[in-house]
């Protein structure tokens, strides 16, 4: 008797497994299908443009000297 519950536990686990590892396959292909995205850079930008840009959908990123002003990198999904 004791084998066989044994042996129902083992199944229970390797089907648990089985079906967690399926549903985390298909968020995974959900997520990098989504993971697309477009960039846009600028330099010399001033407060109405960067808030245009977040109006647009645009996430700043990056943000880094440029001479004696700064150049920005931006991106946002496709």
């Amino acid at each position: 008797m004791k084998h066989v519950r044994a042996a129902v536990v083992v199944l229970a686990c390797l089907l648990a497994a089985f079906f967690l590892g399926r549903t985390a396959d298909a968020q995974q292909d959900k997520r990098s299908k989504q993971l697309t995205w477009e960039y846009r850079d600028g330099a010399n930008l001033n407060l109405t443009q960067l808030n245009s840009f977040g109006a647009e959908g645009w996430e700043l990123v990056v943000v880094t000297p440029y001479g004696k002003d700064y150049y920005y990198v931006f991106k946002r999904p496709k």
